[in-house]
């Protein structure tokens, strides 16, 4: 199986552990940042790919990485927005959109998720 996880942040990172319990699971992550919280805190090597991801692009890489499954994660801070009034709101209507036009599966992670 193949797992895309969107976002290495906070969020992310807690998939990404759990994900690595399975080594049947191969996993492909993205994230704007080279060194996000994932990679600084040793749970991946690397981001595969460097990018923001959005509605208008995440069928182009979709169909390049070809996941089985897409885990999204669901933070303001990790797509910029987080210190901005009401950048949780516009980061779930993101995500949402993400999720609605994109051609495979779409998980939107739970903030819940990270403890």
């Amino acid at each position: 199986m193949r797992v895309w996880v969107i976002g290495a942040g906070t969020v992310g990172t807690a998939a990404l552990r759990q994900l690595a319990k399975n080594p049947d699971i191969e996993v492909v992550v993205s994230d704007p940042s080279p060194t996000p919280e994932a990679v600084q805190q040793r749970v991946i090597d690397k981001v595969d790919i460097v990018e923001n991801v959005s509605s208008v692009n995440v069928n182009h890489l979709a169909r390049r990485i070809r996941p089985d499954l897409i885990l999204l994660s669901p933070a303001a801070s990790e797509r910029g927005v987080g210190r901005v009034e009401g950048g949780q709101a516009l980061t779930d209507a993101l995500n949402q959109e993400l999720a609605a036009v994109c051609e495979y599966p779409v998980m939107i992670l739970s903030l819940s998720n990270s403890r």
